[in-house]
């Protein structure tokens, strides 16, 4: 079903009239850069910046600061709105030229970085919303760009950029335990900075996202399916603009479970995806990316605790949740989650019973659709028959 969203752009419109006059101009970029899917193998790469210097731009592309400050779907749009994507179409493998070099030492920066822009023709103010990215919107074509202060890059991002003879994934790893924020790794990766030669190229920020979170979470699974089991049963909650989240972790042996409820009133949209202790081969294919981004959470907690567990995530989509605004709200609602205090419970139907409290609609719905428990269940009866035969 195809969404109205012009109620949102209706909360922005005050920027239209200031993007479609800008031409010429020197903005701060956060920085930002946005490579599309359309028409791919040859996309629409562009830089993302506001038609002036601004001292506080990182707030305009800085996913988890919007996170930390709680920042509202209006605040967003806000920060979004003020952003031209001076884009150019290039070919996703081998590109070349000064916009590329342009596009790609942004990525690299840690700070705002002002860039003087010379535009085709006078942006357009529109906007594409979606559940894998933040909104992008005021496309228009670049002629020129170019940095005008000596951009700031840190040791061990440079180092790996440099570096042709580490494969992606294992660069994308080391940016993480560099403690690279997961947006700054996502924006290096899609920019085509890192791996062999034959793995640079432009990822589709749709795309990105997924990748990035797959490869940390990934790393960190096969850390702690070896770690001991967690002792106790453990639930966080917590809830960011209409995204409400229970994430239960139970004693035993790593696997981990999705489960989404979407459209509460009509309780018309379930979905979930599963893993077992051995991972997963495909794609999931109901819940997509918001699985990935979920699991990177929880698996950094089990990580940190040095504890593996069964995880079930529940994900009630709200209607205050009435514009999506990409896979990083689940990320950082997960984590933020897992980084307060937690209930504990001697059984499953004591931290059911506290879960249900905060839910919106019959923790049983859930139950009922959960492979993760139908596994554990079993496992655990298994488990006490051969302990006490």
């Amino acid at each position: 079903m195809k969404v109205d969203y012009s109620k949102a752009l209706d909360k922005i419109k005050f920027w239209k009239k200031i993007v479609e006059n800008a031409k010429d101009f020197t903005g701060t970029s956060p920085p930002g850069l946005f490579v599309g899917r359309a028409w791919y193998p040859k996309v629409y790469v562009g830089i993302l910046a506001p038609t002036q210097h601004q001292e506080n731009a990182e707030m305009l592309d800085f996913p988890e600061k919007w996170y930390q400050q709680k920042a509202s779907i209006e605040q967003i749009l806000d920060y979004r709105g003020q952003l031209i994507y001076s884009r150019f179409r290039s070919p996703v493998k081998n590109p070349k030229g000064k916009l590329v070099e342009v596009t790609q030492e942004l990525a690299m920066v840690k700070k705002p970085t002002d860039v003087e822009i010379q535009l085709k023709k006078n942006p357009q103010f529109k906007f594409t919303f979606n559940d894998w990215f933040a909104p992008i919107g005021n496309p228009a074509p670049v002629l020129e760009a170019r940095l005008i202060e000596n951009p700031v890059v840190e040791r061990k991002v440079d180092y790996l950029v440099s570096d042709f003879d580490l494969k992606a994934q294992d660069a994308v790893v080391e940016l993480y335990k560099g403690a690279i924020p997961v947006s700054r790794i996502q924006k290096i990766f899609s920019a085509g900075l890192l791996g062999l030669p034959i793995q640079r190229k432009f990822v589709p920020t749709r795309w990105s996202w997924t990748a990035i979170h797959d490869i940390i979470g990934e790393d960190l699974r096969k850390k702690i399916i070896n770690y001991h089991e967690l002792s106790e049963i453990r639930v966080f909650h917590s809830d960011y603009i209409g995204n409400h989240f229970e994430i239960l972790l139970l004693p035993g042996t790593y696997q981990y479970e999705l489960l989404e409820c979407w459209n509460l009133d009509t309780l018309s949209s379930f979905g979930s995806d599963y893993e077992s202790y051995w991972g997963r081969k495909k794609y999931v294919e109901i819940t997509g990316g918001a699985w990935y981004a979920a699991r990177i959470g929880v698996l950094g907690y089990l990580e940190k605790i040095k504890r593996q567990a069964a995880v079930l995530i529940i994900r009630e989509v709200r209607p205050e949740y009435f514009l999506p605004c990409g896979v990083w709200v689940i990320e950082n609602a997960v984590k933020g989650a897992l980084e307060k205090n937690y209930e504990k419970f001697d059984s499953l139907e004591e931290g059911f019973t506290s879960i249900q409290s905060r839910l919106r609609i019959s923790v049983e719905r859930y139950v009922q659709k959960s492979k993760l428990l139908k596994n554990y269940l079993n496992q655990r009866k298994i488990k006490e028959f051969i302990l006490h035969s």
